[in-house]
């Protein structure tokens, strides 16, 4: 008699879900994620202070309409359309696809168990591109869906926009979450994309992003400044639109949300170009005031006319993130011939491309009539701080090969005597 311990095992059977049925259940859970922080502040504030005004139906359509609109998708209105995103309500959708792309392709490595136990030391593994694929067309599917249900009089979503937009947000960061769990952290997630990049690209990308950093660390600063000289406007502005307990917090949500926008604008002043609030326009020369919106934390602008000669100092700011990328490209390798000159372009076109792209996601058409040009102008912006970064760099990496020569030079000379 065979004894039990002698018959065949069979092999543990594979329950995870196959790519398809993992995308759409991402894919599901990061929609439902990112709604929810759109979804829960609405309607909080149409339960404390509707008054009878609306139904719970046009609350979950407006905030629909939001959530549509930090895909960057446009909103049609009487007259015009709204194409302004606040970039922190843009955050939450990105933020839900990361960690979507994440938990895809941690459902489907086979060896997902084992190494979060520590028992293996084998890397984690890329899920399908079909998966990403089908995590991608099913949030799209929800965008769609919601264009659908978000439709009022007076205010209709642009569906190709708004789908558009969603394709790039869910491909993006899914993949970027992907490439996190494939890397064990974000930022080597990160740079794991980048060295899959051409090898001058590669070497160009650690310089122009610590230039932009360097630009908008500095323009934070600034825009504190800004808003700690202004404060006594906005909150006079704030208490003259008497927005109620939950409308007031509903306010300076939004506000909130529109700090990085104003962040890049600073930025945009900085570098020369400025940028515009329909009729206002503002750059470190002079500021030109209009009829503005609704919005307090606008009251920090500066008064129209001249800006005092000092804000013309702050010209220097792309001059030294400049520095900043000379610095890394001098570090990486010796500066020297036309490899140099190359680097010292391609950081500054890199920096430059990278301006442009934030420009263009912080601006845009806040409504109808003078108000359809908002926010900087990103290809002016863009080459003028890829100009900015590249004589800032320049500077560095020719200092560099001076004292190289010199130093050489020097050595020659010794040698002789």
């Amino acid at each position: 008699m065979t004894s039990l311990l002698d018959r065949p095992t069979r092999p543990p059977l594979d329950v995870r879900p196959s790519p398809a049925a993992a995308a759409v259940s991402a894919a599901a859970q990061a929609v439902a994620a990112s709604l929810v922080a759109v979804l829960a502040p609405v309607v909080l504030a149409w339960v404390v202070d509707s008054d009878g005004h609306g139904t719970w139906l046009q609350a979950v359509r407006l905030s629909l309409t939001l959530w549509l609109l930090a895909q960057h998708g446009g909103l049609a209105v009487a007259g015009g359309h709204v194409g302004l995103v606040p970039l922190g309500l843009s955050l939450a959708p990105a933020a839900a696809c990361w960690l979507g792309g994440r938990r895809l392709a941690r459902m489907l490595d086979p060896r997902a168990e084992a190494i979060a136990a520590g028992a293996t030391r084998t890397a984690p593994s890329w899920p399908p591109a079909g998966a990403l694929a089908a995590f991608a067309a099913t949030y799209c599917l929800a965008v769609a869906a919601a264009v659908l249900i978000a439709d009022m009089p007076g205010a209709q979503p642009i569906g190709l926009q708004a789908v558009l937009g969603g394709a790039l947000v869910s491909s993006v960061a899914g993949t970027l979450g992907a490439a996190a769990y494939r890397h064990r952290g974000a930022v080597a997630g990160l740079l794991g994309l980048v060295r899959a990049l051409p090898a001058p690209v590669v070497r160009w990308a650690g310089p122009a992003t610590a230039a932009v950093a360097a630009q908008l660390a500095a323009s934070a600063v600034v825009l504190a400044a800004v808003l700690a000289l202004g404060h006594a406007r906005v909150i006079a502005l704030h208490e003259a639109l008497g927005p109620g307990v939950a409308g007031g917090a509903v306010l300076t949500l939004a506000q909130a949300l529109l700090v990085p926008n104003l962040v890049v604008w600073t930025s945009a002043a900085l570098v020369g170009p400025g940028f515009a609030v329909g009729p206002t326009s503002v750059n470190l020369a002079s500021s030109t005031l209009g009829p503005l919106p609704a919005v307090p934390v606008l009251g920090a602008l500066p008064a129209a006319g001249p800006l005092p000669p000092a804000a013309l100092a702050l010209f220097a700011v792309p001059f030294a993130a400049g520095v900043v990328a000379g610095l890394l490209l001098s570090h990486r390798r010796p500066p020297s011939g036309w490899v140099a000159a190359l680097d010292v372009v391609g950081a500054g076109l890199a920096a430059g491309a990278a301006m442009t792209a934030l420009c263009w996601l912080s601006g845009g058409p806040a409504g109808p009539g003078m108000l359809a040009v908002t926010g900087p102008q990103p290809l002016l912006t863009g080459a003028a701080f890829a100009a900015e970064v590249a004589a800032g760099a320049a500077l560095v990496v020719a200092g560099r090969w001076s004292w190289r020569s010199l130093r050489g030079g020097s050595r020659v000379g010794r040698a002789r005597v």
